[in-house]
């Protein structure tokens, strides 16, 4: 009985208006997993030799995963945005309006700011016969455009490129995602809908393995394509479906059972650490099933967070520090790689490294750095864009206005 009061309270949740304060808890914890790779594993900590420091940035080797939880999200928020809208007349319009507002203006500050310091090295007083304004245009045309995963591009800068632009890569997937999961849910019934979603998780590990066989020059791109990585965001979509179906009934009474596949999974993902820490597979079977094990995993993290509203995930989700890191993720997502390259390179002239203490203090004032940024970005720019995207509202088939029934769009 205790289980069902709970489940029932986590219904409710799910059906009230508002920001789900969970959601950005979950957020938080993915970019604080992606903060912990990049700021402690990939600094150069990585030969044993460094002792207990070693072993301590080896215990975030998953941080890469922290990806895969954004994408569940993605499937989730939007899935269920659009499935709340899906008959009004200005569908499409209105659906890309707000995704314009939200993603587009510092994503392209921030690929205006890289073009500015390539301009600077090409043409500035630091420039060299080798370096040309011409490859990093091309870059930044082909980001500009979101096919970054699609299309390898050189430039005279690869080091300065990496920290500024590597994690760019996700954003392409999603944007693709965008162009695809409006028009399913708009013209596929709510079964035919279902059924798309599952073909997807199941034809996503199909095509990674073949990629693997086929193609092992390229095996990167079972890790950058969004065909590749369609089963974390399909099973978010597919989540987003079930909170607004029959199957709704079924999570509300067995979070017993989602705890249980949770612990489960959970041990999977341990196991991760010792043979895949890094996402890169080494046979057919990791290329197949590494990515849905982790979306598998994400989605009860998920289903926990919302429907057992008194449960460890649920209140840990909400906590405030939490919640804080979700809401200005997107933008600490996209600065934090380059703002630890210039801080290590301006202040010891050297790649980012914590076996001094030096290198310490300088990853710490990075931190300190991108998390203040991201908060001016969030309060002066990101918001005022965000509140002007919400300026445009779906209506009904007959022109009315359309009440978003969810809370899903406030968390979007």
């Amino acid at each position: 009985m205790r289980e069902g009061s709970s489940a029932g309270e986590g219904a409710n949740s799910v059906q009230r208006l508002g920001r789900l304060p969970e959601l950005d808890g979950l957020r938080g914890i993915a970019i604080l997993s992606v903060l912990s790779l990049h700021y402690i594993t990939n600094s150069r900590t990585t030969n044993p030799g460094f002792g207990w420091l070693y072993h301590f940035a080896q215990a975030f080797r998953l941080g890469w995963s922290g990806v895969d939880l954004f994408f569940v999200l993605s499937g989730f928020l939007i899935g269920g945005i659009l499935l709340d809208v899906r008959q009004a007349s200005n569908y499409f319009s209105t659906f890309y309006l707000r995704r314009v507002h939200r993603i587009l203006p510092i994503y392209y500050v921030w690929l205006a700011s890289y073009a500015a310091v390539c301009l600077f090295l090409a043409w500035g007083p630091m420039h060299s016969s080798h370096s040309s304004a011409a490859a990093p245009a091309f870059q930044v045309l082909i980001h500009l455009l979101f096919l970054q995963n699609l299309i390898p591009t050189a430039t005279a800068h690869p080091i300065i490129a990496h920290y500024w632009l590597s994690v760019a890569w996700s954003l392409a997937v999603e944007e693709q995602f965008y162009l695809i999961a409006p028009l399913l849910v708009r013209y596929l019934s709510r079964k035919r809908l279902a059924l798309a979603l599952i073909v997807c998780i199941v034809g996503a590990p199909i095509l990674r393995v073949l990629v693997y066989r086929r193609l092992p020059g390229l095996s990167y791109l079972i890790y950058v394509l969004m065909p590749c990585r369609a089963d974390s965001l399909a099973a978010g979509m597919l989540a987003a479906l079930a909170c607004r179906s029959h199957a709704k009934f079924w999570l509300e009474g067995h979070t017993a059972s989602l705890r249980r596949a949770f612990g489960i999974l959970v041990f999977g993902a341990v196991v991760m650490l010792k043979w895949l820490p890094d996402g890169r597979p080494r046979n057919s079977w990791q290329a197949a099933f590494q990515f849905s094990w982790l979306a598998a995993l994400y989605v009860c993290l998920l289903l926990l967070a919302l429907f057992e509203r008194n449960g460890g995930i649920a209140r840990i989700s909400r906590w405030k520090f939490l919640r804080e890191w979700g809401r200005v993720s997107y933008c600490v997502y996209l600065l934090h790689l380059g703002v630890l390259g210039l801080c290590h390179w301006v202040l010891l002239r050297s790649l980012p490294s914590l076996t001094t203490w030096a290198g310490v203090l300088t990853t710490l004032l990075a931190l300190a750095l991108t998390c203040s940024l991201a908060q001016l970005s969030w309060t002066f720019f990101e918001k005022p864009f965000l509140n002007r995207g919400h300026r445009y509202h779906y209506s009904e088939m007959s022109g009315a206005p359309c009440k978003v029934r969810t809370l899903m769009a406030a968390n979007a």
